[in-house]
Formats: C-alpha cells, sequence, structure tokens
C-alpha cells in the first residue's frame, strides 16, 4: 500500500521528457541538483534522494553499501527504468 501511494506521489510531481523518457523531477531540489523527497520510514519521516525514493517505491530497499544512479546522466530523472544499483566497495 505505501509504496503504490509512493509510486503515484513521485509520478505526480515528474514529468515525462518524451525525447529521453526520463520522469524529470519538479519537485525539491537540493544544492547539489537532485531532486529531494520526504517519506516514512518505520513511521518516522525522513528526507531521501527522489531518485532514492523512486528505487524504493519500484523495486524495494536500497541495500546497505548501495547507491542508486541514472542510466541516462540527468540528476533530475526518476524513472525506475532509468535507475541502477552501484555497489560500494
Amino acid at each position: 500500500m505505501y509504496r503504490a501511494k509512493l509510486q503515484a506521489q513521485l509520478k505526480s510531481l515528474s514529468t515525462v521528457n518524451t525525447t529521453t523518457q526520463c520522469w524529470e523531477w519538479q519537485g525539491q531540489i537540493s544544492n547539489s541538483g537532485r531532486g529531494r523527497i520526504m517519506i516514512q520510514d518505520d513511521g518516522m519521516p525522513r528526507t531521501v534522494g527522489a531518485d532514492d525514493a523512486s528505487y524504493i517505491a519500484f523495486f524495494g530497499e536500497i541495500p546497505p553499501k548501495s547507491l542508486v544512479r541514472q542510466t541516462c546522466g540527468n540528476r533530475l530523472c526518476i524513472n525506475p527504468e532509468h535507475l541502477e544499483l552501484m555497489k560500494l566497495p
């Protein structure tokens, strides 16, 4: 239920670039130029990157020592098809 609600929220806060198929984030943007959003984590609100929130909403939790990155290179893209996990050493 929570993931479906988060998916809907993310879709409503993005627009689709018809050329690249990127879902471009239209919500709050951090100083680094990445989208960010507040989500619920075990009932407690926390701020995460919009790309992280999209990964969580569509695929599940992000494993420890992993980062989410956009394969398209667009910092504001939250299209789950453009996201991949990158393992840290």
